[in-house]
This record gives C-alpha cells, sequence and structure tokens, in this order.
C-alpha cells in the first residue's frame, strides 16, 4: 500500500512539474520538433522570425505571430539553389500556418491544439527524378500537414521529456489517394537547459507510394540549442530511414529561429 502511495505522489509530481513548465511562460514553449508541431503557441504580442537551409542550397524562411495567449499565425516561403550557381527554384506558393490552443496542460492531461499548414519540406517536385512515365506529383519530398491536431504531456525526468501526438489530414494534396489521414508522433528530451534531442515520426499513409516512398514513413531527429528562449539553433536529420525513392538518402539541415517581443 505505502508503494502505492509512493507511485501516486511520484506521478503527481512529474506531472505537476511538467505543466509549470508549459504556463510558465509562451516563449519557452517547444513549438515544433523537426517538421511536426506541438500544442505549444506563442504568447500574445511574441514573434518569431527563422531561416532553414536544407539540401541542394535551399533556403526557407518563416516568420510569426502570437496574436493572443492561445493563437499564432505565420507565413513561410523559399525555395532551391539560393546557396550555389544557376537560376533560384522558388516555392510555388507561399506557406501558411495558423494554430489554435484549445486545451491548456494540466496534471491530468495534455495539451491539444489544431491548425492549418500547407507548408512541406525538402524540394518541392513536380515531377519524380529518373521517372519516365510523365507522372506528375507537385508535392514537397514531405508533404505539408493540411489539417491538423496535435496532444503534447511535459514530464520532468532528468531534465524534462515532452511526449507528443497528433493527426492530419493533408488537404492541399490533389490526388485523392494522397489527402487521407495521417499521423505522427514524436518526443523531446532536456539534457541541459540549454541543449535537448528531439525526434518525430511521421506515418506517412498519405504518401504516393507508387512514386514516392517506401511504405517506411519519415523519421527525423535533431538536436536543439535555446539560448535564454529567444536564440534557438537547430541542426537536423531528415528522412533518416530513407523513405523517399530516387531523391537521395537523408538530409541535413539547419534552422536558425529569433523570438522577441512587439
Amino acid at each position: 500500500m505505502k508503494s502505492y502511495k509512493m507511485f501516486l505522489i511520484l506521478a503527481v509530481v512529474l506531472s505537476a512539474d511538467g505543466f509549470s513548465q508549459d504556463v510558465a511562460g509562451s516563449s519557452a514553449q517547444l513549438r515544433q520538433l523537426v517538421n511536426v508541431p506541438t500544442a505549444g503557441v506563442l504568447g500574445r504580442g511574441q514573434y518569431e522570425v527563422g531561416m532553414r537551409l536544407f539540401d541542394r542550397g535551399g533556403v526557407l524562411a518563416n516568420i510569426e505571430v502570437g496574436v493572443s495567449d492561445r493563437f499564432q499565425f505565420g507565413i513561410s516561403y523559399g525555395g532551391e539553389n539560393f546557396i550555389g550557381s544557376g537560376n533560384i527554384d522558388f516555392n510555388p506558393l507561399p506557406g501558411v500556418d495558423a494554430r489554435y490552443r484549445l486545451i491548456d496542460e494540466s496534471i491530468p492531461g495534455p495539451a491539444v491544439a489544431v491548425g492549418f499548414n500547407n507548408q512541406g519540406f525538402g524540394r518541392f517536385l513536380q515531377k519524380v527524378p529518373g521517372d519516365t512515365s510523365g507522372s506528375e506529383v507537385d508535392r514537397y519530398v514531405q508533404k505539408s500537414l493540411g489539417l491538423f491536431i496535435v496532444a503534447s504531456k511535459n514530464y520532468a525526468f532528468m531534465g524534462t521529456i515532452g511526449i507528443h501526438g497528433g493527426m492530419n489530414w493533408a488537404v492541399t494534396e490533389k490526388k485523392d489517394k494522397d489527402n487521407q489521414p495521417a499521423f505522427f508522433v514524436g518526443v523531446d528530451k532536456s539534457l541541459n537547459p540549454e541543449l535537448s534531442l528531439v525526434s518525430e515520426y511521421i506515418l506517412a499513409l498519405n504518401d504516393n507510394r507508387d512514386l514516392i516512398g517506401h511504405g517506411r514513413g519519415y523519421l527525423n531527429v535533431g538536436t536543439k540549442f535555446n539560448f535564454n528562449n529567444q536564440i534557438m539553433i537547430d541542426f537536423m536529420m531528415t528522412d533518416v530511414l530513407n523513405n523517399s525513392k530516387q531523391i537521395g538518402k537523408f538530409a541535413r539541415e539547419f534552422r536558425l529561429s529569433l523570438v522577441n517581443q512587439f
């Protein structure tokens, strides 16, 4: 009986510590793992300016604004071959990111957010390299989430650990077999107040496996440096399982983000 009570007390302490970190300040909330979101949002009046460097000289810039303590809105735009020679291949459309936090994290339950994001990651492909069938794909290597719902829960465990999971529907995809619901999960683990590790797995049930994927899903991992909740530096490896056919092996990417207040 005593061991049972100790277990309950420990569970409450772990959950309470995660909750206190979550509500202590919106700028401290982790808002994105590698490609997938968490239930974190910017606080009212905060803004984030970021730049991501990816394969083939690609650059993706973004700006996010906390409209309220629950709602953030942002846009992103970029393309390939910014770094190097030759013409720049711009993405066909800007990306839009809108996220609303429905439920705050509490001791018994996770935070929950819903949103829309039409920004994919990696190269934008009109056709698959090497494919002679003439099939058009018109998508990013890792496609956008579209509509999504995500839940996040934080615990104290040798620092902190966050567990995240969600479901998405790629409503922007043109092909019926590509826009069915899909799922994603992720985890972040702090090593010290400035350094943490993140990992995510996107099941990619909505991948066009005839042209793009091997059916393995997308495993992305990264290391995050957070300096005073204002400067964030991410080193990432995407598609570690090499799911993308004829696109190449996993890619090394870099992201720099600055957070400030109006």
